[in-house]
């Protein structure tokens, strides 16, 4: 299973990555990141809706009691961003492999199996 990051959603849906390089494995998204994917104030009609198109065939996974648990003891381990922990968390909590353009973001964390597929593809 893979869990993508904000910033994977945004490639996919401008076309740097595509579509097909995710392959058939299942894919989640975080809560988290359906947010921050569309919730931002310069964001233009037609990425809109690319976005909500391409999230409307993802399973969003909402937070948990468990997913906040994992997301605070990994902020209180290490400085890091509330966004970043809530999908490192959901990575965790689901066994997925985390596809993020960021991976220097989540490198410390034990356990977690993050992937660039930026780097992949060039």
């Amino acid at each position: 299973m893979l869990c993508l990051d904000t910033n994977i959603i945004i490639y996919i849906a401008h076309g740097t990555l595509g579509e097909n390089i995710v392959g058939n494995d299942p894919i989640i998204c975080p809560s988290i990141v359906h947010i921050e994917s569309l919730g931002y104030p310069s964001i233009k009609s037609i990425e809109e809706q690319r976005i909500r198109e391409l999230l409307a065939t993802l399973t969003i996974i909402p937070l948990t009691d468990t997913i906040i648990e994992i997301a605070i003891r990994l902020r209180q381990g290490k400085k890091m961003s509330l966004g970043d922990a809530i999908v490192a968390a959901t990575a965790l909590e689901s066994g997925s492999q985390l596809w993020t353009a960021n991976t220097k973001d989540f490198e410390h964390i034990d356990g977690l199996n993050v992937f660039n597929p930026l780097k992949e593809s060039q």
